[in-house]
């Protein structure tokens, strides 16, 4: 199996996210972030280690025009910090984007039923988790 195909597979997605919804990888992240919390409002550190991303670098993620369309960001009444969730148009998004990431999952998928696509997906997610071992081996 050439395991190149993942990343192959991998841009494709990112190309119909993009066609489809407008948004680039780290919009989708932080849609689908927020989207798996329920939209819980969160400090931009916790945020950045949860995206396992640093702060430099989600800070410049929010800069972006359309992210700061789809995000609201207000000062903690607590301390300096800055928290983030999805603005009313971003939860619109996010829905929008769920949509298309069904769709393209019924596409991969067409040609197996429920169980063994169910059985595929959890082989998939337990060769993501892998992946991350591999990290230390370099």
């Amino acid at each position: 199996m050439d395991v190149l195909f993942f990343s192959t597979i991998a841009d494709q997605i990112k190309k119909e996210i993009n066609h489809k919804c407008g948004l680039n990888i780290s919009q989708t992240r932080i849609l689908l972030f927020f989207d798996d919390t329920n939209n819980k409002a969160l400090a931009m550190g916790k945020l950045a280690k949860a995206l396992n991303i640093s702060l430099s670098t989600l800070s410049r993620q929010l800069q972006q025009k359309k992210t700061k369309s789809l995000i609201e960001i207000t000062r903690s009444e607590k301390d300096s910090s800055k928290i983030v969730n999805l603005s009313a148009e971003g939860i619109k998004k996010a829905k929008e984007l769920k949509n298309t990431l069904n769709k393209i999952e019924e596409l991969l998928f067409v040609y197996l039923d429920s169980d063994a696509s169910s059985l595929f997906i959890k082989q998939l997610n337990q060769v993501a988790q892998a992946s991350t071992s591999l990290e230390g081996l370099e």
